[in-house]
């Protein structure tokens, strides 16, 4: 005999009543219309504290289980389903992957694991549910896949190709640099390339967020970066000082290669990621150009923004390099940038190049065609040695397609977190909960306290307001 699922559909909620009207109608005409045995229950905190949206989902799952569901979505009321299959499934799994209207979409990134999440009851119980201490905006979900993969529930095992070839490295500690005079004049065509490996993001309690500086040249604010939302980016700036940004989508911290090369005759800045194209920005003008005498490397300056990681290369050309050569140099395993080799013809223009096999007193030897060694400041040189490709888990995904209510963004805006609390849980999920110094065992359903205020059962909704 066929077993019989019933799914409890659970939603946090918090002074967005006109969006919760049009939800509630929307799934419930979706399920129904899909047959589907089903309890919704809407989980309303009061205002006496940020809003609190893992234990919110956590009192929802523990409803849905008193009403006898086996398996959970956990969903936001701003994505109405338009094609989403709910149907059960025995391993998690995420669904808000596509939407519309596309000027709303979100960047459904490798490790996305919000919107819309599907759980058996055994498997959310077995990772202790969602943790409740991240209050306001952000990380209940990266906390989520944590404790899955923590506790190995089935997740999507991928593999990433690892670029460039083994060789030695600089070690920069989160204190050492290396500098040297700065190489770059911005108004003439340039291309800058940087093979690195950042260590794990680890979040400094004293600052509002983190900039993990590869390559900078301090008094025109240009550098490339690895910063703590996850992000590679490069920023210089206009002759008005406004800033000139690209940056990458969310990505996780490994060993890769950024190259940007600028244009002025055109006016376009290029950014480019293991050989692919990232994007491009235009500008109006010059670009900034304090003719400052030193760039750094693994610092914004000798006192900020230290990187913590590996360094292999550094490099930069007078000329603007061609697609196909940056892509060349990316998957480049065995020749140094002196000399040309495969579709890379641009040798003659290097002006910069440092390679750590080249050390002579303490300096980075320049192998490009000016004199200028590079003055290393507490850096250790080590073997660069890894695998052609690296394993890692992220959520399985059912394809789903959602329509999205337009709201007040509440994380990421313009370049920063719009409040302090989203730091405040960046601090805790990178500084103790992904590094295991956390015991998630004791924070979840395990000490999911709350009161009741309200409850209301009609049919097979329940709404609850609570406190926490």
């Amino acid at each position: 005999m066929t077993k019989t699922h019933k799914l409890g559909v659970i939603v946090p909620y918090r002074n967005r009543w006109h969006q919760l009207f049009d939800f509630k109608e929307a799934i419930r005409d979706f399920l129904n219309m899909k047959k589907l045995d089903y309890e919704l229950i809407v989980v309303e905190q009061d205002d006496a504290k940020e809003f609190n949206r893992g234990k919110l989902l956590n009192v929802g799952f523990i409803y849905a289980k008193k009403l006898k569901c086996d398996y959970v979505v956990f969903h936001d009321l701003d994505m109405l389903p338009i094609d989403v299959d709910y149907t059960y499934s025995d391993i998690p799994l995420h669904l808000a992957t596509n939407f519309e209207p596309e000027s709303l979409s979100r960047h459904v990134f490798e490790e996305y694991f919000g919107g819309v999440t599907l759980f058996p009851v055994e498997t959310f119980e077995k990772i202790n549910g969602y943790s409740n201490e991240y209050w306001g905006w952000g990380f209940e979900d990266d906390d989520l896949l944590y404790r899955c993969r923590y506790h190995m529930i089935k997740l999507e095992q991928k593999t990433r190709k690892i670029l460039g070839g083994n060789t030695a490295s600089l070690k920069f500690d989160g204190k050492s640099y290396v500098e040297t005079k700065n190489a770059l004049n911005m108004n003439n065509p340039s291309t800058i390339f940087v093979s690195f490996y950042p260590d794990e993001i680890e979040c400094d309690k004293t600052k509002y967020d983190d900039t993990y500086c590869i390559l900078s040249i301090p008094k025109h604010d240009l550098s490339i970066s690895y910063n703590s939302y996850k992000r590679y980016g490069f920023v210089t700036y206009n002759g008005e000082r406004q800033p000139i940004h690209l940056n990458s989508e969310i990505k996780p911290n490994y060993k890769t290669n950024i190259a940007i090369t600028i244009n002025p005759e055109l006016k376009v800045i290029t950014m480019f990621q293991d050989g692919d194209f990232m994007g491009e920005t235009t500008y109006t003008g010059k670009i900034f150009n304090s003719k400052n005498d030193f760039m750094y490397i693994g610092a914004r300056d000798p006192g900020t923004d230290h990187f913590s990681g590996l360094v292999q290369t550094v490099a930069i050309f007078d000329g603007v390099l061609l697609d196909r050569e940056i892509r060349e140099l990316s998957y480049n395993q065995y020749f140094g940038f002196t000399s040309n080799f495969g579709k890379y013809n641009s040798s003659d223009s290097l002006i910069l190049y440092y390679d750590p096999k080249f050390i002579r007193n303490g300096e980075l030897i320049n192998l490009g065609n000016k004199k200028n060694n590079g003055n290393i400041v507490g850096c250790d040189v080590v073997g660069y040695t890894f695998d052609d490709e690296e394993k890692y888990w992220i959520p399985y995904r059912r394809e789903g397609k959602f329509k999205l209510l337009s709201h007040e963004e509440n994380g990421y805006v313009d370049g920063s977190w719009k409040n302090v609390t989203t730091r405040y849980n960046q601090i805790k999920f990178y500084n103790d909960v992904s590094r295991g110094l956390y015991d998630t065992t004791l924070d979840g359903l395990s000490n999911c306290s709350y009161e009741i205020q309200t409850h209301t059962k009609v049919d097979n909704l329940t709404e609850l307001t609570i406190g926490i």
